[in-house]
């Protein structure tokens, strides 16, 4: 399975959807500043250890900064078969 990248536009149909995890991988103080509504906030840096936590949603939407550290996380959790997506260009893309 791959993953797919979404645009910062079709984000908010996914917000409080039970089926769907938003997981901002920024540091807490850059998540502080500003973030998605109901993101859980995990640095990239701990993500292996919360895989499993993921697998109770249906989707699973990442985002970082830039948009890399999304890309990869997103490719890592498809590569399991679930449906993963990075918002293009991350959290800068928005403001």
């Amino acid at each position: 399975m791959q993953p797919q990248i979404i645009p910062w536009e079709r984000v908010s149909r996914y917000i409080y959807k039970p089926d769907t995890l938003i997981v901002d991988l920024r540091e807490r103080e850059e998540y502080e500043k500003g973030h998605i509504t109901g993101a859980w906030n995990i640095s990239y840096e701990e993500l292996d250890d919360h895989l499993e936590q993921m697998s109770n949603y249906e989707r699973v939407i990442f985002y970082c900064t830039h948009g890399n550290h999304s890309l990869v996380a997103a490719r890592q959790l498809a590569r399991k078969g679930r449906q993963a997506y990075s918002i293009a260009g991350g959290y800068e893309m928005q403001k």
